[in-house]
């Protein structure tokens, strides 16, 4: 008998769909990059974007893993939205390579650090025997996102130009922020203070 619970793991779902609308804005840097380069004569620069989004993510993952750790979700995730947000501002009012490439390193910094410490906690809140369907539960709705995120945006482009195509993204950001207090963002703090209290219990 078809049961959806054998697909979609509903407690991971919460944070996934967060990460949906989170994807969503992270889509139109993906799909539309190049042809804003274009448009502004900084096709050199934008061939190095995406290194120096790797390589801030490769060195600033280890330390806000180890804050997720120590500190919860929210002391990660509510900070790497804002940078993320501030990343796609900046990507907007870009001029020169060098604002560019640093738009590029502040993204990474925030939707890079986002979307491990949110699937971190999809993981986290979901039982052992069921973390393969969170995974996928969570990964479906990135892949939602980054599916329909062009497609829509791609409408948009004609009215608002690339620069307020990015701009427009720092509302999705910030409504996601929100979405993940709703969401998730509440219960951590509960989590969490549950959490701290096992730890001093078994010190």
């Amino acid at each position: 008998m078809f049961k959806i619970s054998d697909y979609i793991e509903y407690k991971a779902l919460p944070i996934s769909l967060v990460t949906l609308f989170v994807g969503f804005a992270y889509s139109g840097v993906l799909s539309f990059i190049n042809f804003y380069a274009q448009d502004l004569k900084l096709i050199e620069a934008a061939s190095f974007f995406f290194i120096v989004y790797a390589i801030v993510v490769l060195f600033s993952r280890p330390i806000t893993g180890r804050l997720f750790d120590r500190k919860g979700a929210n002391f990660v995730i509510y900070p790497a939205l804002l940078v993320f947000a501030g990343g796609m501002a900046l990507l907007s009012q870009v001029h020169v390579g060098w604002t560019l490439l640093l738009a590029g390193a502040i993204i990474g910094l925030g939707y890079g650090n986002y979307t491990s410490s949110a699937q971190a906690v999809s993981i986290k809140v979901t039982p052992s025997n069921r973390l393969g369907l969170a995974t996928s539960t969570f990964f479906m709705c990135i892949d939602i996102g980054f599916g329909i995120g062009p497609y829509v945006l791609g409408f948009l482009i004609p009215y608002t130009g690339y620069r307020g195509l990015y701009l427009s993204m720092v509302g999705v950001i910030l409504l996601s922020m929100i979405f993940y207090y709703f969401m998730h963002g509440k219960k951590e703090k509960h989590l969490n203070k549950q959490n701290n209290y096992l730890i001093a219990e078994e010190a």
